[in-house]
């Protein structure tokens, strides 16, 4: 079987779901292959590969993914297709990534094996009913970033207007703070910072505090966050202090004054990264709200917390029918 993911936008968690899919399947031994056919180079170095699926998911393949501009004409198209139609004689399931530039043409050639068709569609008010109606032969549906407060949305608005495709609502993905997260290596890069202390770079970041001067500790603050990143001036070692006492994940320093000796030497001692900036405080803070639109899905935390998600909600094997 192939197992096509389309989606209704970019970011919309395809990869993300893709990756859960097949590590859900590795779980029953279910023989899997993930791939990302369709590169597109305009895309940064956080974007999904080939060798993402490859690493991640413990998985060898010769498979080759080819650039977007290969891929442009109805005999190229049908030549990919037949590609990945021959993994499915050495897999079980093949599980592909579309292209959302192709998507209307990738799964079309004329075959004997059976294929699926599984729309990831993230989260909006209307549920984008005209859209998934309109789409043809659609065979599941997972609604993905599910703001909390909107948990039962699904159920009494959108599910009554699917109509035929509501028995295709196969899974509903809440929105976390785990899947909109980024570990310190890629926050360092994306803010264009320095580590003057390097450890534990592979941890995620959830959340970001503002270091503020405070009366207390700090502790009901600081604590009150899982796996935080506080952004401090780099003049205000009290407050650093005050953050690094409770075990943040990271200090983000912004500012170009030295950081104090005895900052770095409990820093150190505590395993906590440092990363200094060439800016201050406000300019840190606007520059980190444009993180979700750099979110890397491909991280084994996420994958299992989605993976562990959708086994709740179906079971894998009773839907591909292994």
């Amino acid at each position: 079987m192939i197992i096509y993911f389309y989606s209704n936008k970019p970011k919309a968690g395809k990869s993300l779901i893709l990756s859960a899919f097949s590590y859900l399947m590795s779980e029953k031994n279910i023989k899997n292959i993930a791939i990302n056919p369709i590169l597109n180079n305009s895309l940064n170095d956080m974007e999904q590969t080939q060798s993402n699926f490859n690493e991640l998911l413990s998985q060898s393949t010769k498979f080759k993914p080819k650039d977007i501009a290969q891929v442009k004409s109805k005999q190229s198209i049908n030549d990919l297709s037949k590609e990945i139609e021959g993994l499915s004689k050495k897999y079980k399931i093949v599980l592909v990534e579309v292209n959302n530039e192709i998507s209307s043409k990738l799964n079309t050639v004329s075959s004997n094996i059976e294929s699926k068709k599984l729309l990831i569609n993230e989260f909006s008010k209307n549920g984008n009913i005209k859209e998934i109606n309109n789409f043809k032969n659609l065979d599941w549906i997972i609604y993905n970033k599910i703001p909390k407060y909107k948990s039962s949305h699904i159920e009494s608005s959108i599910k009554p207007k699917l109509k035929e495709n509501t028995e295709k609502l196969i899974a509903a993905i809440p929105e976390t703070r785990l899947l909109n997260s980024m570990t310190i290596d890629q926050l360092k890069i994306f803010l264009n910072g320095e580590y003057i202390n390097e450890d534990n770079t592979d941890l995620l970041i959830e959340n970001y505090l503002i270091g503020t001067p405070r009366m207390d500790s700090g502790k009901d603050y600081y604590s009150s966050f899982e796996n935080s990143a506080v952004i401090v001036r780099t003049d205000r070692p009290d407050i650093q202090m005050s953050a690094i006492y409770q075990n943040v994940n990271c200090l983000i320093l912004a500012g170009k004054n030295e950081i104090a000796d005895y900052v770095m030497y409990e820093a150190r001692e505590r395993n906590i990264p440092l990363i200094q900036l060439d800016s201050n405080t406000m300019e840190t803070a606007k520059q980190i709200n444009l993180i979700h639109n750099k979110i890397d899905p491909f991280n084994p935390d996420k994958i299992k917390s989605v993976a562990k998600i959708i086994k709740s909600q179906i079971d894998i094997s009773k839907l591909i029918s292994v």
